[in-house]
């Protein structure tokens, strides 16, 4: 791969997209853990978990191209469906967050907010998918990949490339800030519910970075072989990168429990034991100061049997 001065990038740019690639995995692993063992598995896990392999599949599909040493036309085929699994995966990963939020959101405002995001997610793979595989007119790659018959203007396409990526941006940024209206309602300590708030949050820094993404995009303006080159590294950073902010809150609420649970032993002599039940999150519902609640991620419901929430004082 040939960058912008002309040197071979083959090295560095799979040395960072495995790098992201490999990072992702190691949290997804210990996020699937944790769930196993302190909680339950649940379907927002294995919508991730296929936005994970469809990143891994987008990656050994750009290095089968570096190492098969084809021609140029064979590194567009294969970047546009790298390319293309990545945008996939990008969606989901916002699906299985907004999944993740269903279960702690109880106004139902909320909830069909978070379906109707759920739902745009998907519907912005459409425009994506024309930017990705309809050649422009003319083609600035057209010396390179197969003559096909339909074509749009290059305006039409920066702007269908560009609407799913600043729609991808900002369902990120909502999704971040969802977390504080919901967490501010529960009574914890300030301390904890302000870190849980910003680790559910960090997805708005992938959002941001999408963002001037598409601005950067726009003022290049031309797609040619060593700009897909280096815009290559971006299709598996937002992936990556949400799959690891989604994974960090429960990383942060296992600590937490981890500390209780030592200080428990310190004041009353006993050993401690490794956590054997549910991840628990010790709040109370705003409004009902009546007893103690737990919230293990598993249910949207309180006061029925298996929803989620069971006193603390158990």
């Amino acid at each position: 791969m040939v960058g912008y001065n002309g040197e071979d990038q083959s090295t560095e740019i799979n040395l960072a997209v495995w790098m992201l690639i490999s990072a992702s995995t190691l949290f997804l692993i210990a996020r699937l853990w944790c769930r196993q063992h302190f909680a339950k598995i649940w379907w927002d896990d294995v919508v991730l978990c296929v936005s994970w392999v469809w990143a891994l599949v987008s990656a050994a599909i750009a290095v089968v191209h570096d190492e098969s040493d084809d021609a140029r036309r064979a590194f567009f085929r294969y970047q546009n469906t790298s390319t293309w699994l990545a945008a996939v995966a990008t969606s989901w990963t916002k699906v299985a967050f907004a999944m993740t939020l269903t279960k702690i959101v109880h106004e139902r405002p909320l909830r069909y907010f978070l379906w109707f995001v759920i739902a745009i997610a998907n519907l912005i793979l459409i425009p994506g998918t024309l930017s990705i595989w309809v050649p422009a007119c003319p083609d600035p790659r057209a010396i390179y990949r197969p003559v096909q018959g339909n074509c749009f203007e290059l305006p039409v396409l920066q702007y269908l490339g560009g609407s799913f990526m600043v729609m991808g941006g900002i369902i990120d940024v909502l999704l971040a800030l969802l977390p504080w209206f919901v967490l501010r309602k529960l009574q914890l300590v300030k301390r904890e519910k302000i870190g849980l708030s910003i680790a559910m949050s960090l997805g708005a820094i992938t959002g941001v970075i999408v963002i001037l993404r598409t601005f950067f995009q726009f003022v290049q303006g031309d797609y040619n072989y060593n700009y897909m080159v280096f815009m290559l590294l971006f299709n598996f950073l937002e992936p990556a990168c949400t799959i690891i902010a989604q994974t960090i809150p429960i990383f942060r609420v296992l600590i937490s429990r981890v500390k209780r649970a030592t200080q428990r032993s310190k004041t009353s002599g006993v050993q401690m034991h490794p956590p054997t039940s549910h991840v628990e999150l010790v709040a109370t519902k705003s409004g009902s100061l009546s007893r103690d609640a737990v919230w293990d991620g598993t249910s949207s419901k309180r006061g029925s049997e298996g929803d989620g929430f069971r006193d603390s004082k158990v």
